[in-house]
């Protein structure tokens, strides 16, 4: 077989289109062959059944299958993930009128248990007598308040916090992920792979 006939495909591990949209072998593969050949198999419309599933999984086999049943004369070569996850999104995801709402509850709730925990832990630790103590030892001066101590140490706080967050606002502080970012990235991938291995919709 001609090499102008080997066609190398780099397998998408999770893909995320809108239900409205057809979906073709571009969407699902990365292509690399002859131009005229690369261009037919990119077009290619591959047949699902969405129904009411946000979720299909797509394997490999079926994927050679597909492309051997409509070009028979190329030598594919696969590398990367063994299936593929299509994520179905609705076509109204952006037009949601109550997603601010949620998001400021949301914020709301997570602003009040921080709140709580903060205070929470202050109160276990004593840290009104710990500051009163250090203050004590370094100047010799003994208050009930101790705000050379107190103002730095509630600044520092929220220095902190947006240090470890890697947030000012709506400004990364520095081009690494943030812990949050991490734990959705885990999260995400852990459902992942849970789909993977539970789906029934398999192809």
């Amino acid at each position: 077989m001609s090499n102008n006939n080997q066609v190398f495909l780099r397998v998408n591990g999770k893909v995320s289109l809108p239900k409205s949209q057809s979906v073709v072998l571009k969407d699902l593969v990365e292509i690399s062959a002859d131009k005229e050949i690369k261009k037919k198999l990119e077009n290619l419309s591959y047949p699902v059944n969405i129904k009411d599933n946000s979720n299909i999984l797509i394997s490999v086999i079926s994927l050679i299958t597909f492309i051997k049943e409509n070009i028979s004369d190329v030598d594919l070569v696969v590398i990367g993930e063994t299936d593929i996850l299509i994520s179905f999104q609705d076509d109204n995801i952006n037009t949601d009128k109550y997603k601010k709402l949620r998001v400021l509850v949301v914020c709301l709730l997570l602003f009040i248990g921080s709140i709580t925990a903060i205070i929470n832990f202050h109160s276990d630790v004593d840290m009104k007598t710990a500051h009163t103590v250090i203050y004590k030892i370094i100047t010799g001066v003994e208050t009930d308040r101790p705000l050379l101590l107190q103002i730095p140490y509630s600044l520092g706080i929220g220095v902190g916090m947006a240090v470890f967050f890697n947030h000012i606002f709506k400004k990364k502080i520095n081009n690494e992920p943030t812990p949050l970012e991490m734990e959705i990235y885990s999260y995400q991938q852990s459902v992942d792979e849970y789909i993977k291995n539970n789906n029934s919709e398999q192809r």
